[in-house]
């Protein structure tokens, strides 16, 4: 049986101070990377982008979470 975590619990695992630098690093890497992603792959990466907001860098979403928004 998995055990479910309030996000807030892993807010000291984000490396960034704001959105901006989350959304400033996220930029980079992909002006670097997104060629090396499927179509497919490129939307959950974008998907599992957005569930990091919160805390910057920072998701749990469960794979099933990610799957069910990504195919709606």
């Amino acid at each position: 049986m998995s055990k479910s975590y309030d996000l807030k619990t892993f807010k000291e695992y984000s490396q960034f101070d704001s959105l901006k630098s989350f959304n400033t690093t996220i930029e980079m890497f992909l002006a670097d990377h997104m060629k090396d992603f499927t179509k497919g792959e490129l939307v959950a990466f974008k998907r599992l982008v957005r569930y990091s907001a919160k805390y910057f860098g920072v998701a749990n979403a469960k794979i099933g979470t990610l799957l069910k928004t990504i195919n709606e």
